[in-house]
């Protein structure tokens, strides 16, 4: 079967995709305003990064529900591997690359460069596999292992913030995080990202995404098993060890 491109998209594919594009925008508003209401609002005490974060929280809640709506079994991962969308999978990446679109933008106002090289991946992906109507499985299945993890990253600085850096409950965070980070991204995902990028039927962009994300994961990585080290020894020694 030759590479589907997206010139050759049906034209079902293009009214379905049609559809998803209009919700964008509306989407992005929404999670735009979501933030403006609790920077400006609730939470107009505390830095800007704070609220950004309670946004993600809610995202990632969001999108690990329906991503494991899409994944009846753990096995469904590596299955249908450049098929085509379902329903779910459009309302999952309609709803993931709206909220990507806003964080990105706000990553680029923050000068937070690996985020935004991170997102510049996922919104390609996502982007390109609505307009194609193909990839769908996949690309939910990497957006669930990317964001199974996320709930416990974003806790970790929102915990900091409140002043609970040196807590237990700080250091646990820390610890369930870092696993689930890397047995997601690093163990479960490489499998994933290689049958993606050996499908025949998708996209360059959908491909690229996935090896680009599998890279930051990588580099993110390193830096997690250094805070992986430091927490267990919080929690053996009681106290974070002395920096040499």
């Amino acid at each position: 079967m030759s590479k589907k491109s997206l010139s050759q998209v049906d034209y079902e594919t293009l009214i379905a995709a049609a559809g998803a594009m209009q919700s964008l925008l509306p989407l992005t508003m929404a999670w735009t305003a979501l933030y403006v209401v609790l920077r400006f609002g609730l939470f107009r005490k505390r830095t800007a990064d704070f609220s950004n974060r309670i946004v993600s929280l809610v995202h990632a809640f969001v999108a690990i529900y329906m991503c494991a709506r899409c994944l009846p079994h753990w096995g469904a991962l590596l299955e249908n591997v450049g098929g085509a969308n379902a329903p779910e999978h459009l309302a999952c990446m309609t709803l993931s690359l709206s909220y990507f679109v806003y964080d990105f933008i706000y990553c680029v106002f923050n000068n937070e460069v690996e985020n935004v090289i991170h997102h510049m991946f996922t919104v390609g992906g996502l982007a390109s596999g609505l307009m194609t109507g193909t990839s769908g499985p996949e690309l939910v299945g990497c957006l669930f292992l990317m964001e199974v993890s996320n709930p416990c990253l974003h806790g970790r600085f929102i915990l900091r913030e409140l002043g609970m850096k040196e807590s237990v409950l700080s250091t646990l965070n820390d610890l369930i995080f870092a696993m689930l980070f890397l047995i997601c991204r690093l163990v479960i995902g490489p499998p994933l990202v290689w049958k993606t990028v050996m499908c025949k039927t998708n996209t360059y962009i959908v491909k690229a995404g996935g090896l680009g994300i599998l890279v930051v994961s990588l580099l993110w990585g390193s830096k997690i098993v250094v805070m992986l080290t430091r927490a267990g020894k919080t929690l053996v020694f009681g106290k974070k060890p002395k920096k040499a």
